[in-house]
This record gives C-alpha cells, sequence and structure tokens, in this order.
C-alpha cells in the first residue's frame, strides 16, 4: 500500500503500533517493524538515558526496517527533568521517528527537527491538531473517544475527528481510536486520512511485554467493559472497568488530588500489580476495540488477517458498486 504515511516513514503498510508504556517494548515493536509497519517503544518507560540507550540498540538489532520511539508528557509517566535528555539519546543513536504526545510539543520538536528526525503528535482535537502542525509535526495521529490510554475528554467519535482532521490538515493523518482489523483500515482510508495508529490489537499477542494472565484477561473485556478515569485531572484514560478503575473512580468523585491518586494511576505501580496477575490491582489501558478481539495472535499473524480483510471489503465495494 502507498499513502502519504508510507512515503514519508518508508515502510510497507500504513499501520502505526502506538505505544504502551512498559509494554510495547523492542519485541513487539520490532515485529510490527519486520511486519511492515511502524513499532513504536516508550522512552519514558526507562528510569535512565543508560537503559533507554540499551533499549535502542535492542531495537537495532531486532530490526532493520523503520521504528519509533514515543516522548510521553503525561503526568503520570514524565519524568520532566529527563525529557531532553531523553530526547539527546534518540538523536545521538540515529532514530529517525519519534512521536511525541500529552501537550503542545513546540518546544520538544525543535531539536528533534533539527537533527532530521520526522516527528509524530498525537491529539485528541483538531484544535490541538492544528497547533501541532503550526509547531512542524510531520504527521499527526487524531485518536477518537474510543481508543484506550487518552482519548482526551472531548468524548468526540473517532470517524467525525478523522473526517475534519483530514480535511483541514495539510499534513498526512493517521486515525486511532477502536480499530483492530483490514475493515476498520479500510474505513478510516475512506475518511481520507493516510493511516492508522493501532494499539490494542497488538496487547493480545505472544509480543507484547505482559503477563499471560492480562492477555487472557483482556479477551474477556466486551466493548462496553470500559470506563474513563482521571477526567477530574483534565486528563481522561480508557481502562477495563475493574476494581482499580471502580477504586480510582471513587477517589475522583471524593475529591482527591493528583498527589493522593498518583499510587492509583502510576503506570510503574500498575504495571507491577498486571505483571504480577493481580489483574484488579492495575489499571488496564484498554480501547473499545478489545470487544472485537478474541484470540491471542503473533504480530504477524494480526497483519496476515489484516491484509485478507482489507482486500475482502474493498471486494465487496466493488460488488457494491457493479
Amino acid at each position: 500500500m502507498k499513502t502519504r504515511v508510507t512515503e514519508l516513514l518508508g515502510i510497507d503498510y500504513p499501520i502505526i503500533q502506538g505505544a504502551m508504556q512498559y509494554m510495547s517494548l523492542a519485541e513487539l515493536a520490532a515485529a510490527v517493524s519486520n511486519a511492515g509497519g511502524l513499532g513504536i517503544v516508550p522512552a519514558m518507560a526507562f528510569q535512565t538515558t543508560d537503559d533507554l540507550r540499551q533499549e535502542i540498540n535492542k531495537m537495532k538489532a531486532l530490526t532493520t526496517k523503520p521504528f519509533g520511539f514515543n516522548i510521553s508528557l503525561v503526568p503520570e509517566v514524565v519524568i520532566p527533568e529527563l525529557i531532553f535528555d531523553y530526547i539527546q539519546v534518540l538523536i545521538e543513536e540515529g532514530v529517525q521517528i519519534v512521536e511525541t504526545s500529552g501537550q503542545r510539543p513546540a518546544e520538544f520538536i525543535k531539536p528533534l527537527k533539527d537533527a532530521g528526525i520526522k516527528v509524530i503528535h498525537k491529539v485528541t482535537t483538531v484544535r490541538h491538531a492544528k497547533a501541532a502542525e503550526a509547531d512542524g509535526a510531520d504527521i499527526i495521529s487524531v485518536i477518537g473517544m474510543e481508543g484506550g490510554g487518552h482519548p482526551g475528554s472531548s468524548q468526540v467519535a473517532g470517524q467525525i475527528l478523522w473526517a475534519k482532521a483530514a480535511e483541514e490538515l495539510s499534513v498526512p493523518v493517521l486515525a486511532g481510536g477502536g480499530i483492530v482489523d483490514g475493515k476498520g483500515i479500510y474505513a478510516a482510508l475512506a475518511l481520507g486520512v493516510d493511516g492508522v495508529l493501532m494499539s490494542t490489537r497488538f496487547a493480545a499477542t505472544p509480543e507484547v511485554n505482559a503477563s499471560d494472565a492480562y492477555r487472557e484477561a483482556v479477551l474477556s473485556v466486551p466493548e462496553y467493559g470500559t470506563v474513563l478515569t482521571m477526567t477530574s485531572l483534565n486528563n481522561a484514560m480508557r481502562v477495563a472497568n475493574n476494581a482499580r478503575a471502580q477504586e480510582i473512580l471513587k477517589a475522583e468523585a471524593e475529591g482527591a488530588t493528583i498527589k493522593e491518586l498518583m499510587p492509583l494511576i502510576s503506570g510503574k505501580s500498575n504495571f507491577e500489580a498486571m505483571m504480577g496477575g493481580r489483574l484488579d490491582e492495575a489499571q488496564l489501558s484498554v480501547g473499545q476495540g478489545i470487544g472485537r478481539i478474541d484470540k491471542i495472535q503473533t504480530v504477524s499473524e494480526i497483519f496476515e488477517e489484516i491484509k485478507q480483510d482489507f482486500l475482502y471489503v474493498h471486494h465487496r465495494m466493488n460488488v457494491l458498486l457493479s
């Protein structure tokens, strides 16, 4: 497939794997890149610049295809004093693609663009998309309310945001939120975008850095089985509706501050609980698309299925037109 995204990033398919904190490490990201998409590793999952540098070298050993790293600026994962140090490591190690997310990227984009790095910025509104375009982002990911992680507080459906962004932006647009197969990709591209961002689909893979208990648990979450936490912080997060989610919602309803919420929402503590199989003690970040995932598959199997789905829909559309 050839779109502005595949041309700009040098990939075979316009499928970008969204960064999942602590979970989309080199094994998953390299598998996505090797399958023809773009794998992304979350830089802020690493406690030191040396750890980050090791992960970059691991990626280089696992794939010769393009890959990217994410710089997250959301409060539960950010390490403010390290951001520019991490950006410098990405530059020094020759990472060619960086995704930014969490706040307006202007000051973070400049050193990346000065180094010739292509920047993808993730947003949840068209207003923020236009700001990121003005700041110099090469590609904008637009996430609908269906998405896992941080889908924003405006709660606008993806198909509305994607079409509007494609109409109003000059740079390529990625559609994110609820897309899990070739049918969804076909529908998104029909709205004018240049590619898709998928995260939840890769949560049920052997390559994801997660416990077997997590992989099995997410398969049982229905499309209506997610809730938005952290809305009181203006940083809404879509997660599985489990005991931890209800605990957070209760604390928010009682007026908890970010300091009081941090033990409940901290990415590191949630990840440790998940890896230990204590799923009710963890925020399990998944989008509504989880309701359409019913089996664990390798990344290569997912890509093959996506291609077959896409071709089937294309054939069906041609039949309808004829």
